[in-house]
């Protein structure tokens, strides 16, 4: 959570959640020595533990994000998020209908303007640029059905992506920051425990509204959706993704609208009885988050 809790505690995370893997499967990460490099290298190890196929992808890389786009690399991971979404029983849609890959040329104009915005960002937030690399340092590039793509807790270190023609820089640094978070949040989840009874999530009553996507959803995909809105809302108003005079947006709602959403969404969660359905941690970062959005004007 880069702008709530600031880039050291992301980095402290990820130290924290690496090293106790690295203990656990009594491994050592080989590294050049310095601490960024031994923290890679851990982090490194352990989404590879998680997803195999990485093994054969993060070694091979000379520049981070490195893109997979066909081969055998692209179809395991594909399959690794098929079954990811496969477990997930609030998944009403079909994200990855189609293991087809892109041609060479399409892979080239996906690209293009993803290394723009990640260009752009490199100059306006080295901070977000550096973390981004460290976070997520695979991009899958696979048609999604239709939707933008997405992360997974059980892929770290992965974003599936499909840019749409329309978004401008705007939009594909906003998408990137969406999908960061989540993954700030599944190591957060890894390190402190979020949820006290999973199976309770899901029961209507604990049903709230979403913060972007406004239909109600289980607890665990509303508290994302939330931080996610908070960061994307901090993002504009520290001007950390500069929006120029006539930019229209295609991915996430204008600012007053997406306050709203998250504001209301965050009012429907404290109504909810959080510290029987939350442990302390998550209940901390929606506090932070309503306290954070209360500098952020309305219009």
């Amino acid at each position: 959570m880069i702008s709530l809790k600031g880039p050291q505690s992301v980095v402290e995370t990820l130290y924290v959640v690496s090293s106790a893997h690295a203990v656990k499967t009594n491994q050592t990460a080989a590294t050049g020595g310095d601490a960024l490099a031994s923290l890679r290298a851990s982090y490194h190890l352990m989404i590879s533990d998680m997803q195999p196929v990485l093994r054969d992808v993060l070694p091979c890389a000379t520049v981070l994000p490195v893109a997979v786009g066909a081969g055998e690399s692209h179809t395991g991971l594909v399959k690794a998020f098929i079954g990811s979404v496969a477990g997930e029983d609030s998944v009403d849609y079909d994200i990855f209908a189609r293991l087809q890959e892109h041609s060479e040329e399409e892979l080239r104009l996906k690209r293009l303007p993803v290394e723009a915005a990640l260009a752009e960002a490199e100059r306006s937030w080295p901070e977000f640029r550096s973390l981004y690399e460290l976070l997520v340092p695979v991009l899958l590039y696979a048609p999604d059905g239709g939707l933008a793509g997405g992360t997974a807790s059980t892929v770290l270190g992965v974003l599936w992506l499909d840019p749409k023609e329309h978004w401008n820089t705007v939009d594909i640094q906003e998408f990137l920051l969406h999908e960061f978070i989540h993954h700030t949040l599944f190591l957060e989840e890894r390190r402190f425990g979020f949820y006290k009874n999973m199976g309770l999530l899901v029961e209507d009553r604990y049903l709230t509204r979403s913060a972007i996507r406004q239909d109600r959803r289980p607890l665990d995909k509303v508290l994302h959706s939330i931080v996610v809105g908070t960061e994307v809302l901090l993002a504009r108003h520290e001007k950390r993704i500069p929006h120029r005079e006539g930019v229209e947006l295609s991915l996430h709602p204008e600012s007053g609208e997406l306050l709203q959403g998250v504001l209301t969404s965050l009012d429907e969660v404290f109504a909810l009885p959080l510290t029987e359905l939350l442990r302390p941690r998550p209940i901390e970062i929606l506090e932070l988050c309503r306290e954070r959005l209360a500098a952020i004007p309305a219009s």
